[in-house]
């Protein structure tokens, strides 16, 4: 990109770090606090996706005790889906409430919901608690990120891929602390354990997240040689419907939209364990060790990937995500049964399947420039995360009807679909935070 276009943006976005943030530091440095916040709003990221990745484990066993389909499933967790992204909306509309009062009584929500799964009798009652969950769970992405993004908006690509990383943390931990202990004690012990462990660590979420006036007042008290010069402020007050409208804005919105289908926190965590279990009938302990070795390319490529994004750009990047990502969901389940070789390319597939949301994410909030955040991601996953669920139901019909490898190529099929809309609707990100600026 050009040098001079890069100054310029590197300018504008210091000058939006005021929007919301108190005394943003000038320049690309961190301000006192940045750090743990980034670490705090992470790990409460990081109970959501263990929640979600705790039940992912569960369901082949949940529905072998029901007798009941994936298409039926499908529909729960899909309806459950769209629901909670629109939800997110509301987002914008919500700012009286702190983000601590947000995020941790969404914590405590999940772990009720993980509570009433436990002792369901029936499919009815499980996935009425499933659907609870959604609709408390829908604070942590948009609330999340806006809070990150007003605090660090000069390294948007770095905290939204740190945020996500975090939960992919939780992917990666949950999984094997919930296979064990259905291998042992059956999937509602399981289910207990980590209802259990997420009230717990959501004391963390109350205790640590601090408001705008609270970071204000313990950076007034912070030691003088250390304070950094505030930057003049810039209401963020550009309307969200116009900004909506720009082609790039559509552009990602679509993007995020059909890649739904591959979708790391959604699809991918119902559908690999189910793929291991139901399709290769593996042991609940090899599929807490496979789906692990997702986990752990789920938590290299984000922050590898944010990191680039700020340097280079977000769209070669996010172009060159869904390509391989493509390829190694195609890969999942054309490499045969060995468990080394399905290890292998899960890694593959939480490197790549997973870090395209934070980049689309980063490049969607460079659009957004001059919009609140709150209401620029409430709509953002409001719009992307509904329509993007119905992907769910669609798979577990497509699943049940035709065959687990018919349903990771149509994952495989959305990405490249997602990839051809950014690369032909997206532009560079020094020309696009330059119309967003104006």
């Amino acid at each position: 990109m050009d040098p001079g276009g890069s100054e310029q943006l590197a300018k504008e976005e210091d000058s939006d770090a005021a929007n919301t943030a108190p005394a943003q530091t000038q320049g690309k440095g961190w301000n006192p606090g940045d750090r743990l916040q980034v670490a705090v709003v992470s790990f409460s990221h990081t109970i959501q996706h263990g929640y979600v990745a705790a039940l992912g484990v569960a369901y082949p066993f949940v529905l072998a005790d029901f007798h009941v389909s994936y298409a039926v499933l499908g529909v729960i967790l899909g309806a459950a889906g769209v629901v909670g992204g629109l939800l997110q909306g509301l987002a914008g509309f919500v700012k009286k409430y702190s983000t601590k009062v947000l995020l941790g009584s969404q914590n405590i929500g999940m772990a009720i919901s993980l509570l009433i799964a436990a002792i369901s009798p029936g499919i009815f009652l499980f996935g009425a608690a499933r659907i609870f969950g959604t609709l408390v769970s829908w604070p942590q992405h948009p609330v999340g990120s806006a809070h990150l993004t007003d605090r660090v908006p000069h390294r948007r690509g770095l905290v939204l891929a740190m945020h996500t990383t975090g939960g992919n943390l939780g992917t990666l931990l949950a999984p094997l602390v919930t296979s064990i202990i259905i291998a042992y004690y059956g999937w509602r012990p399981a289910l207990v354990t980590m209802a259990a462990l997420t009230a717990l660590a959501s004391l963390l979420t109350w205790t640590s997240v601090h408001s705008p006036d609270h970071v204000s007042k313990r950076q007034n008290r912070a030691d003088k040689g250390q304070a950094t010069k505030p930057a003049p402020a810039v209401k963020a007050d550009g309307s969200l419907i116009e900004a909506l409208k720009r082609r790039e804005a559509k552009a990602v919105l679509s993007a995020g939209m059909i890649s739904g289908a591959g979708r790391g926190l959604g699809v991918l965590a119902v559908y690999i364990p189910a793929y291991l279990r139901t399709g290769l009938h593996m042991s609940p302990l090899t599929i807490g060790v496979l789906v692990t070795m997702v986990s752990i390319g789920a938590l290299a490529g984000p922050g590898i990937g944010g990191q680039l994004s700020d340097r280079y750009g977000r769209r070669p990047v996010l172009l060159t995500l869904y390509l391989f990502g493509a390829a190694a969901l195609v890969g999942f389940v054309v490499v045969g049964s060995s468990p080394t070789v399905i290890g292998a390319m899960g890694f593959l597939v939480g490197v790549f399947s997973y870090s395209e949301q934070p980049i689309r994410q980063a490049l969607f909030s460079d659009i957004m420039r001059g919009v609140d955040a709150r209401k620029a991601f409430g709509a953002y996953f409001a719009i992307s995360q509904s329509v993007g669920s119905v992907w769910i139901a669609a798979l577990g019909i497509v699943i049940t009807s035709v065959g687990f490898r018919a349903a990771f190529i149509t994952m495989a099929a959305s990405f490249i679909v997602a990839g051809t809309i950014i690369g032909i609707y997206a532009k560079e990100d020094s020309k696009l935070a330059h119309s967003a600026s104006h």
